[in-house]
């Protein structure tokens, strides 16, 4: 493993994108390998023995790739951090949600939005809590609105529905200005939320989740040092509408990408 190792991403299904966008955009000479889980998405909706179980395998397929570090662009699986296992550093999607939740406000309450797993296993309150006790979160979980945006992207009135469905009822409970996006298949729709609810200022954990691993790469010397641009590999596991779903977001977002290929992982649902 050396400077010239790529750097591995984790999410469900498309999501882990946003943070892949944001990747490419601040690091661009460094080479990538990014792993969609899509087959066995959502992850937010299993049990922890089973997220666990899929995530060690996800950071085993990412490994024998030789990667030198990974993002957790799954809130889900960053939520359970602690449970995993792993040769190589873990950056979580969470630790960088709390802190860019305190980047945005100083004190008082701040909406929520992610799923039931992430929202069930409490690991939002309690990061924020070791850094801030100014701060609040008003959660609320959803079981659906991560499987629309990465399986029924183009049905807008099911969207919006959905999105509705997730923040009125934090309104009800509090009249918050900020909303932190917790899981990163929320920020595709990041324009539509905002349409909908102009007066929100929204909150993406992906810029800070780059800043802590270049943190780390500066650290530790480990920046990939070439003059050209990184290469990236996307693999989706899944069938033939998985990698088209993934060939539509790849476009739609503008990523670069090297190749993309359908992969097998060695646990079964």
């Amino acid at each position: 493993m050396g400077n010239s190792s790529p750097i591995g991403l984790i999410d469900s299904g498309i999501g882990g994108f946003t943070v892949l966008r944001e990747l490419q955009r601040q690091l661009p000479r460094e080479n990538i390998v990014y792993l969609g889980d899509a087959k066995r998405m959502p992850y937010g909706e299993r049990k922890n023995e089973e997220i666990i179980a899929f995530g060690n395998s996800d950071i085993r397929f990412l490994e024998n790739r030789g990667v030198k570090a990974i993002l957790l662009a799954c809130n889900t699986l960053s939520s359970l951090i602690g449970s995993l296992t792993a040769k190589v550093p873990l950056f979580s999607i969470v630790e960088a949600g709390c802190l860019a939740t305190i980047d945005r406000q100083k004190e008082g309450s701040v909406g929520l939005i992610a799923t039931t797993a992430t929202v069930k296993n409490g690991t939002y309150e309690h990061i924020l809590s070791r850094h801030t006790q100014a701060i609040s979160y008003i959660t609320q979980g959803t079981r659906t609105l991560a499987n629309v945006i990465n399986n029924h992207p183009g049905e807008l009135v099911l969207l919006r529905r959905n999105i509705k469905e997730a923040i009125d009822p934090i309104f009800e409970r509090e009249r918050v200005s900020a909303l932190l996006l917790g899981c990163t298949h929320f920020p595709i729709v990041r324009k539509t939320i905002e349409e909908m609810y102009p007066c929100l200022s929204i909150i993406d954990p992906a810029d800070k989740q780059i800043t802590l691993l270049k943190a780390y790469l500066e650290k530790n010397n480990a920046f990939n040092e070439s003059q050209y641009d990184g290469v990236t590999h996307i693999c989706a596991t899944g069938g033939d509408r998985d990698y088209t779903i993934f060939e539509n977001m790849i476009e739609q977002l503008a990523l670069g990408c090297n190749e993309l290929t359908l992969e097998q992982l060695d646990i079964d649902e």
